[in-house]
């Protein structure tokens, strides 16, 4: 029988949206349980993809063209939903993989059970100067 290398998996790699290999099987990482998304908060050494602090200012260098993306899609109820985020990234040039579009999510929707928040809060987190990282 013929032994398969073994890939190292470091914390880093463990992540949504990732794909990891385990002897020889592929495996999405869909998901994490609120636990796990606090941890990866605390630790944007180990878990770039969940440094708020650090993507609150790329949000901050694109504070104007959220303004217009704003302005040119308004729907009527000012709200915007992970999908809606997800598009105004997409569409004002902000690369992002899944895991950093759940950490401003997760940010945006601190303190709220709904699907979706009012816009104005995302205008708010780009706009803060200095981002305190606080867990609620």
């Amino acid at each position: 029988m013929r032994r398969q290398p073994i890939n190292h998996i470091s914390a880093s790699d463990m992540y949504v949206g990732n794909v990891v290999e385990v002897v020889g099987h592929q495996f999405l990482l869909r998901d994490a349980n609120e636990s796990t998304f606090k941890l990866m908060e605390c630790d944007e050494k180990t878990f770039p993809y969940s440094d708020t602090a650090r993507l609150q200012r790329i949000l901050s260098s694109k504070q104007d063209m959220i303004r217009a993306y704003f302005v040119s899609h308004y729907d009527g109820n000012g709200m915007l939903d992970l999908e809606g985020l997800r598009q105004l990234c997409s569409a004002i040039g902000i690369v992002i993989n899944h895991a950093e579009l759940i950490t401003i999510w997760r940010r945006l929707k601190r303190n709220n059970t709904s699907d979706s928040v009012p816009f104005n809060k995302l205008l708010k987190f780009s706009a803060e100067e200095t981002f305190i990282k606080s867990l609620s």
